[in-house]
């Protein structure tokens, strides 16, 4: 569908919370994601983002530049127009139990998360990077969680994993590079752990097989229309 790009805020340097104009009320889970056709000119591959937020008239993503793909993206001005398919994946759709379920999230992870935070809940969360660059998230987005970061001048430094024994939980929901993922699974020690994955995607509607993960019955998952919420416990991480 055509939208339209009706706000545009800088979060940090390459980071930048973009909202489109969306058409109809399809409804709109946590976890689910959209693509947007991206316009550098080398490339015809549609680019996912999980959705950050939503309401009846617009959805909103955060998008981290890292390549002419995404720069592409970032650098539209609003009120031009881009080609988005949305919304896609299969959303979640369970009541969520905030004072017994922990969210852990991983750089842009969190914005696979945010969708997950009802508004008005109170929820546990530990929200971290390599060097501090996404503190200028955590402070505009006011997220209330445990910030820490590997490195730079957060005093809670280390890996989000190190710190998931200091909570109390039955449930993980997690989002973020695969090796965090990973060690998520092991923190998690058999307690129930949703991993919302992100895979490069191709289409995005299960048609090309690029985003599959594999199970540990040796069966394959495809993160877009399977996921992007997975069991992360039968993920096979290697």
């Amino acid at each position: 569908m055509k939208s339209i790009l009706l706000n545009k805020k800088a979060i940090s340097e390459n980071l930048a919370l973009m909202t489109f104009s969306r058409e109809g009320c399809e409804k709109i889970l946590p976890g689910q994601f959209l693509s947007i056709r991206q316009t550098a000119g080398e490339k015809i591959l549609r680019r996912p983002f999980s959705i950050f937020g939503f309401d009846d008239k617009s959805v909103s993503v955060l998008i981290k530049a890292i390549g002419r793909g995404t720069e592409s993206i970032t650098d539209m001005n609003e009120g031009e127009s881009a080609d988005i398919l949305c919304p896609l994946g299969k959303g979640f759709e369970e009541k969520i139990d905030y004072d017994r379920t922990l969210f852990v999230a991983g750089g842009i992870g969190i914005a696979g998360i945010n969708s997950f935070i009802a508004k008005g809940k109170k929820a546990k969360m530990i929200f971290g990077d390599r060097e501090g660059e996404f503190s200028a998230a955590a402070d505009y987005f006011s997220i209330d969680c445990l910030y820490v970061s590997e490195k730079g001048k957060n005093p809670n430094r280390g890996r989000v994993t190190e710190f998931i024994d200091g909570f109390e939980f039955d449930a993980i929901i997690a989002c973020g590079p695969k090796a965090m993922l990973r060690a998520v699974k092991e923190k998690a020690n058999g307690r129930r752990y949703l991993a919302v994955c992100e895979e490069i995607m191709a289409c995005g509607v299960g048609l090309c097989n690029g985003c599959a993960v594999k199970y540990d019955d040796n069966t394959f998952k495809k993160v877009c229309i399977d996921g992007p919420v997975l069991d992360g416990n039968r993920i096979i991480y290697d």
